[in-house]
């Protein structure tokens, strides 16, 4: 909040030096307007050093000390402002609320009871002022002081609904980013057990698996001996194939959780476009359309963890559109970041479904064609590096997955 109460003083120094000129050119009150430029002066150099502090708080001091402090100065000067300028009678009196309110809202209750204290004490201060109390008697100077209270008064409640509107702002911003920490780090939490669990999965279970592999295809050649036995070969060919599918799934679970500190490389996008479509088999892979708009032919992002995602994001697409529509992936540079989509023409999300698509074992698939895992781990991937996931859908129409990911050297926080 520093930052901008920063540029809030400079508003209110320029305030007081207009305040000041005009009171001195037009209204001849017969103020020392060499005091008043002074304390304005002071108010410029106090805000000087708070420029300072904006920068580079120093140690041991937090932001709300530092704003605490500035308020005690703010209201030292505009009691010395109004000393200088009529006292009490100074319509620009109501200030101390500006002060109060602001006070209120940013600081604790110490700091803001001190600031009403002082403002209190500073206002009934005014009050022992030698002063005529005459002086604003005759039509022209009484008509002069309502006009400042109606001016003092609209400033007030403008700076008072400004202040307010900027830290109820700030705060929901604040807000909204502990809100998406709080949930990053629940999806890495989620994370972190399913690849430990991936990993412990797949050694125990690759084992039982293998042998069940091994005896299902034995069994098979024995059967395909026996006349009539058509049926249970089917069944045991089903075993095998059923058992592939574990030992992929399972594989390519401890291959994500071995991945999690990959580091950026030069990954070329031909080389990438390789992999991803030996990955998927020459049938599917041939509706796969490929648009690289990066002139270098090379982006610098971890190139399995890249390659895993695409693959992943392509398959949800394969499955969800007709047999002959295309899966397009478009890859292109924006500023430092990477910027790659795949979009199919599909049958679409529900927009009421699209929130909970990430989610770790939700799946619009049809039960047996997937876990739910894939958009989960490529969105813990693009977070990990700092990036960010989108997913648009149109019912009918297909979908739309985004993944924004820095370039830069900088290593991953948590899992991918």
């Amino acid at each position: 909040m520093l930052p901008w109460l920063v540029r809030l003083r400079w508003l209110g120094v320029l305030g007081q030096a207009v305040a000041v000129m005009m009171a001195d050119r037009d209204l001849q009150l017969g103020f020392s307007s060499v005091l008043l430029m002074t304390l304005v002066g002071l108010a410029a150099a106090s805000n000087v050093a708070l420029t300072a502090l904006a920068r580079r708080t120093p140690v041991g001091w937090s932001s709300a000390t530092v704003m605490g402090v500035v308020m005690i100065i703010d209201t030292l000067l505009l009691t010395a402002l109004l000393a200088a300028s009529g006292g009490p009678m100074n319509p620009f009196t109501v200030f101390y609320l500006v002060n109060i309110t602001l006070s209120s809202v940013v600081l604790s209750s110490s700091w803001t009871l001190l600031v009403a204290a002082l403002s209190f004490l500073g206002f009934g201060a005014l009050f022992l002022l030698p002063g005529d109390v005459h002086a604003l008697h005759g039509p022209a100077r009484m008509a002069a002081h309502l006009q400042g209270m109606w001016v003092a008064f609209g400033l007030a409640t403008l700076l008072i609904t400004f202040f307010v509107r900027k830290v109820i702002q700030a705060i929901n911003h604040q807000r909204e980013q502990i809100a998406s920490l709080r949930e990053a780090s629940a999806r890495n939490a989620r994370l972190a057990a399913i690849t430990t669990l991936a990993a412990g999965a797949a050694h125990e279970l690759g084992s039982p698996l293998g042998t069940i592999a091994i005896a299902a295809h034995d069994a098979r050649l024995a059967i395909d001996r026996i006349p009539g036995a058509g049926a249970v070969a089917e069944d045991l060919q089903l075993i095998a194939l059923e058992v592939d599918r574990c030992q992929e799934i399972l594989g390519l679970m401890a291959a994500r959780a071995g991945q999690s500190s990959e580091d950026n490389r030069p990954l070329e996008l031909a080389d990438m476009m390789r992999k991803v479509r030996a990955q998927l088999g020459d049938e599917r892979s041939a509706r796969i359309e490929f648009r690289f708009s990066e002139a270098r032919g090379e982006l610098s992002l971890p190139p399995g963890q890249t390659t895993q995602s695409i693959v992943a994001l392509v398959r949800n697409g394969l499955d969800a559109s007709p047999a002959d529509a295309p899966i397009v992936v478009e890859v292109s540079q924006s500023g430092d970041d990477a910027v790659i989509c795949v979009a199919d023409r599909g049958s679409g999300i529900p927009a009421s479904l699209l929130p909970r698509v990430g989610e770790p074992f939700f799946t619009t698939k049809q039960p047996g064609r997937g876990l739910g895992l894939g958009v989960f781990l490529v969105r813990a991937f693009v977070e990990s590096r700092g990036g960010e996931l989108d997913i648009e859908s149109s019912p009918g129409r297909g979908t739309r997955a985004r993944m924004r990911i820095p370039t830069g050297s900088a290593q991953p926080d948590g899992f991918a």
